[in-house]
């Protein structure tokens, strides 16, 4: 039998919601002996574990033992029954908290607990009062493990709408769980299915940008990374059945860029100029254009338009969405691509850098990035 006395006194303790020091009085020791035994510094006297384990109503056995097959009984149990459970059934919570009671240090237990409730509080709102202080205690104690994310997320489909800040701003603006899944989530099961749909076409927008705007590794050469940005330039054009909308228009431009230093570096020419001029013509006509939403075209965006500097996303109902995850993927600001032009690092341009097309170019976004900034003043 291996010896596991601190956990289990440790655990009893806290079941029977007694001190360190009310134990220490009860078996007549101090209490810095009851922290000792719950540390594993030391064991009590033999003469004194009848008295620890009457105290607590178990075997001195039970008191002693590593009572891992037990625990692992208790969750095969656990898993079996709680599905049986409606979600609405409070009669579930209170079979969660029993767990959770015996096995207060088990975060298996606390999240699922937090899950049992927030069930509950979906099918039964009125109980928000009565439940929400038991879900907030153990979802806090939850923020610091591996169920952060989750409780997060499950936070943000019930909480009132003067805590939802306050909880996404718990979560990340990228990755796989973001802040737009947590309000996808939250219209799912919250809000209308017209509320649901757009929030969809927000996650998707969001999602796609990122990944087009991954950078293909220039390491793997030139002629590799013509490929790939040939395929993110057919995406973007396939959002407007061929024609590139007008929302992607300055990310697509920018793109060709790319591509145009791709085939340079290539010994390209003919293919690098033509996209390279139509790239800065795109940007031209974008930057002269007045027009304060850009469609985006496709199904997949929900019949969103995009602000120009990408911040904001608008919906057929012209309610207004910030965009989160995005950085500078709009290239609205000729920043960005000035960068590209002027950047020593792109070295496939070097060949053409002292040409007069590619010098008129860069003059020209870089006049244009003093007119931007002017407009923004």
């Amino acid at each position: 039998m291996n010896l596991n006395f601190a956990e289990n006194i440790k655990r009893l303790r806290k079941e029977k919601r007694v001190t360190q020091e009310k134990l220490a009085e009860a078996l007549d020791v101090s209490s810095q002996s009851v922290s000792r035994w719950e540390l594993s510094i030391c064991y009590p006297d033999m003469e004194l574990l009848p008295s620890i384990a009457n105290y607590f109503g178990v075997t001195v056995d039970s008191l002693l033992s590593n009572d891992t097959p037990s625990k692992e009984r208790d969750r095969e149990i656990f898993n079996q029954k709680i599905d049986t459970f409606s979600d609405d059934s409070s009669e579930r919570i209170d079979f969660v908290r029993e767990y959770c009671r015996k096995y207060p240090d088990d975060n298996y237990y606390a999240y699922n607990l937090v899950c049992a409730v927030r069930d509950h509080l979906l099918e039964i709102p009125q109980d928000t009062q009565k439940y929400m202080p038991l879900m907030l205690k153990h979802t806090q104690d939850l923020l610091e493990t591996q169920y952060r994310n989750t409780v997060i997320q499950l936070m943000v489909t019930v909480c009132d709408e003067s805590e939802l800040a306050k909880w996404l701003d718990m979560s990340p603006y990228r990755a796989g769980f973001s802040r737009r899944a947590c309000l996808v989530s939250r219209a799912s099961v919250k809000g209308t299915p017209t509320e649901a749909y757009v929030q969809h076409g927000l996650e998707m927008l969001e999602t796609m940008a990122d990944q087009l705007d991954a950078r293909c590794p220039d390491a793997m050469g030139a002629e590799r990374k013509v490929k790939f940005q040939k395929d993110v330039l057919k995406t973007i054009r396939s959002f407007g059945n061929g024609d590139v909308p007008d929302g992607w228009k300055l990310f697509y431009a920018y793109k060709q860029l790319v591509l145009s230093a791709c085939l340079f570096g290539c010994g390209e020419y003919d293919e690098g100029w033509a996209n390279f001029d139509e790239a800065i013509e795109i940007c031209k006509c974008i930057y002269s254009t007045n027009d304060e939403w850009l469609v985006l075209g496709s199904e997949l965006f929900s019949g969103l338009k995009v602000s120009r500097d990408w911040n904001y996303a608008i919906d057929e109902q012209g309610n207004k969405h910030k965009l989160f995850g995005i950085v500078r993927l709009s290239f609205y600001n000729p920043v960005y691509i000035r960068d590209l032009l002027t950047n020593p690092r792109w070295a496939w341009f070097d060949s053409v850098r002292d040409t007069p097309k590619y010098k008129s170019a860069t003059e020209w976004v870089t006049e244009n990035e003093k007119i931007v900034k002017r407009q923004e003043i």
